[in-house]
């Protein structure tokens, strides 16, 4: 759900803070574009746009953190598009449909490699579409407009107008504290303004057409010269439609997975450590690691509204199998989790400082693409 900073430039999307200077006081404002009625532009295609809003809520519940977003509608009942890093990491996403309200948005599947995932609002007919454009046919100098939940501030979206300075970009972003990159390739380049929140959001041209998805913007210096990226429509179009037909291709992540609620570390690691972890030594026991007669996973935090919290799991209990069968790493643990659906029980014996029971967890969704 973090925002992405290219290397070369900085990023839209969640929560991000801006990435690109200022213009210097009293720069000359940037040439409005020949040949496109902006206002004209906007007033077609806004009603089609929507706000989108993510809740992370972190493992121990330390409090919810949230990101903004903006998205597309696609079909007249509910399909959306946008930034698979504007729903990455989200427990909840709520959508702002223009002139219906906010409703929550269920994860359809996304693309993370190519920055592009589906959601859809269920229970909704009739909506407004954008209409798609072709991403092929785009030159440099095509005047443009750019439409999202701008800052995600809300309400009615920010408009801002350029042209396509450069085609076939290709840019490594990474979040804002410098981890997670990834390279985007065949991005279109424009000089439109782009601000974090506008992740997700179109990029049209004149005739109000959608010719690419805003993704990205990078400051090109000092002097104050910004740059956005957008991924060209027909891509977009065309992994949307693969994601929403459920194609079986490698890279694409489908629905939520299974979730049990627990941050947990290999009882192997802690073999050496005579202390465990806790306030009072291992689990608040005192008695050093677990692992040495009984090797399995030991639970570091509890998610507090998850169902391992609802069975009584706790921090310091050590899980040494699943169903019955042994687990002994955290990726063991977690394929065993995996393995089941959200809402189906999982049998957990659970060795505790008061010796070892088996308690039955209904799993919940995890976050998207977690």
């Amino acid at each position: 759900m973090m925002g992405k900073v290219p290397v070369i430039a900085g990023a839209t999307g969640c929560a991000l803070a801006a990435a690109f200077a200022l213009a210097p006081v009293g720069a000359p404002a940037a040439p409005v574009p020949v040949g496109i009625d902006t206002a004209a532009v906007a007033k077609a295609v806004e009603p089609a746009v929507v706000d989108v809003n993510t809740t992370l809520d972190p493992l121990g519940g330390d409090g919810a953190t949230g990101g903004a977003g903006t998205g597309m509608i696609v079909s007249p009942s509910g399909v959306i598009v946008t930034n698979n890093h504007v729903v990455s990491g989200a427990d909840q996403v709520m959508v702002v449909i223009p002139g219906h309200g906010t409703y929550p948005a269920t994860f359809v599947g996304s693309d993370p490699t190519g920055d592009i995932a589906v959601i859809k609002v269920n229970g909704l007919s009739g909506l407004p579409t954008i209409k798609w454009g072709d991403s092929s046919t785009v030159q440099v100098g095509t005047p443009v407009v750019a439409i999202g939940n701008a800052l995600g501030l809300g309400g009615q979206p920010t408009v801002t107008q350029g042209i396509i300075s450069a085609t076939n970009r290709t840019i490594t972003a990474q979040d804002e504290t410098g981890a997670n990159p990834e390279t985007l390739h065949g991005l279109l380049q424009t000089d439109a303004p782009i601000a974090p929140g506008n992740s997700g959001g179109p990029l049209v041209n004149a005739a109000a057409q959608v010719i690419g998805m805003d993704t990205a913007a990078a400051s090109a210096g000092s002097v104050g010269a910004t740059l956005g990226f957008a991924i060209p429509s027909n891509r977009v179009k065309a992994i949307a439609g693969e994601i929403e037909a459920h194609k079986d291709v490698a890279n694409f992540v489908y629905g939520r997975s299974a979730f049990l609620g627990v941050e947990a570390v290999a009882s192997s690691q802690l073999a050496n450590n005579p202390f465990g972890f806790g306030p009072f030594g291992f689990g608040g026991f005192g008695i050093g690691p677990l692992s040495a007669t009984k090797p399995g996973v030991v639970v570091e935090a509890v998610d507090p509204g998850s169902g391992a919290a609802r069975a009584g799991i706790q921090a310091g209990d050590e899980i040494t199998a699943v169903d019955g069968k042994p687990v002994t790493t955290t990726a063991a643990l977690s394929k065993a989790v995996k393995a089941h659906k959200p809402g189906q029980v999982v049998a957990l014996t659970v060795f505790t400082g008061y010796g070892s029971e088996v308690l039955h967890v209904r799993l919940s969704e995890g976050p998207i693409d977690q």
